[in-house]
């Protein structure tokens, strides 16, 4: 089934995209849950909860926000969210290796040396050497 934007949910049938209690609630506590890392997992349950009409979460929360009034669905909370939740470290396990290397690779042995002057000390230069 396509995505519906708001525009095409709003001149459709009321009745068909007409959310149950259940799946709107359903919605705010798989928004507040801590156990999805990407937008499109919680896209793919939708349709176990009765929302057929779209397969995009924040049409769907939209559309429960318009009808219901909870104001976890609305936009900027449903942005927020999906921002804190993306921006956090993945609960997946640490991939081994370089992005575009190859795993057989192998990793330095020893960390680099540090500089004789840590970057903490130096002034803010703005691009200029400072006199000496």
């Amino acid at each position: 089934m396509p995505v519906l934007t708001l525009d095409e949910i709003r001149r459709r049938d009321w009745v068909a995209t007409y959310p149950a209690r259940e799946a709107a609630l359903a919605l705010v506590s798989w928004l507040k849950a801590d156990d999805w890392e990407s937008v499109s997992q919680l896209d793919r349950r939708l349709a176990g909860i009765g929302i057929g009409w779209t397969d995009s979460f924040s049409s769907a929360a939209e559309r429960c926000c318009e009808v219901y009034g909870y104001p976890d669905l609305e936009a900027v909370a449903c942005a927020r969210r999906f921002a804190e939740v993306t921006m956090r470290p993945s609960l997946s396990p640490p991939r081994v290796g370089v992005a575009g290397g190859s795993d057989g690779l192998s990793q330095p042995s020893a960390p680099a040396a540090p500089s004789e002057r840590p970057e903490g000390s130096q002034p803010m230069t703005y691009g200029f050497t400072p006199r000496r």
